[in-house]
Order: C-alpha cells, then sequence, then structure tokens
C-alpha cells in the first residue's frame, strides 16, 4: 500500500513541477513551485523511512528527512541536503511563504515565481540523487 501512495505523490509532484513550467500566472507557478516540492518531500520520507507526515513547511519537511537519514546512517546524505538547505535558506522561506501567499496575499512577479520553479527542480533532482543513494546503501 505504501508503495502506491509514494508512487502517487510522486507523481503529484512531477505534474506540480510541470505545471508550473507551462503556466503563465507567476502566482500559480508559485504555488505549483511549493506543492512540487512539498508532497516529493512527503513521498520521499514515506518510501525511505515510512513515515507518513502531515507537515507542509517545506523547510520542516527537510529538517527531518535530514534528522531521519542521521539516525539511519546516512551522515552523507543529510550532509547534502542541509548544504543545499544552508544556501537556499531565503529561497526556502519564500517557498513556505507560497504555500499561503500564492492564493490570497499580494502574489509574485514573473521572476520572482521562477526562482521557486528553479529551487523546485533542483530540490527534486537533490532528493532523487538521495533516493538512489540510500536505496544503494
Amino acid at each position: 500500500m505504501s508503495g502506491e501512495v509514494v508512487g502517487r505523490l510522486k507523481r503529484r509532484a512531477k505534474s506540480f513541477l510541470r505545471a508550473a513550467r507551462l503556466v503563465d500566472d507567476p502566482d500559480l507557478k508559485a504555488f505549483f513551485a511549493e506543492q512540487a516540492m512539498q508532497l516529493y518531500l512527503k513521498a520521499l520520507l514515506l518510501e525511505l523511512f515510512g513515515e507518513e507526515v502531515r507537515i507542509h513547511s517545506v523547510r520542516e519537511l527537510l529538517g527531518l528527512l535530514v534528522r531521519r537519514l542521521r539516525d539511519a546512517g546516512y551522515t552523507s546524505e543529510a550532509e547534502k541536503v542541509m548544504e543545499f538547505v544552508a544556501a537556499e535558506r531565503l529561497a526556502l522561506l519564500e517557498a513556505d511563504e507560497a504555500y499561503i501567499t500564492a492564493r490570497y496575499g499580494a502574489g509574485y512577479t514573473a521572476g520572482e515565481a521562477e526562482k521557486l520553479l528553479d529551487l523546485a527542480e533542483r530540490l527534486i533532482g537533490l532528493l532523487e540523487e538521495v533516493s538512489r543513494r540510500v536505496k544503494l546503501g
């Protein structure tokens, strides 16, 4: 059952990512990028650690992933994620805000939305690499 849920979450995350690339509305682009990151993180936590989480914050999900990786002895992978988080701290704050701001706030410029899309693509790429490394041991 959890394999089915993981597949569904990853599929939805990738669909949000594709939609973010195609949509012209910067608010939707930002929201879709945030949803892609959030869902992919939830899928990875379920896939690797059997943990189904109800957290919505991308930063909190990343923190949880780092803790689980460290606890399981994947120190190198945890460090890679931490390096990404440190380098992208401000962008990740923006991603968390997009969950609400894109729907109810002042909105996003095209440039701001593109930055969130770029962040989502790079984060999902990193998460795919982490997943491969953990599965291979």
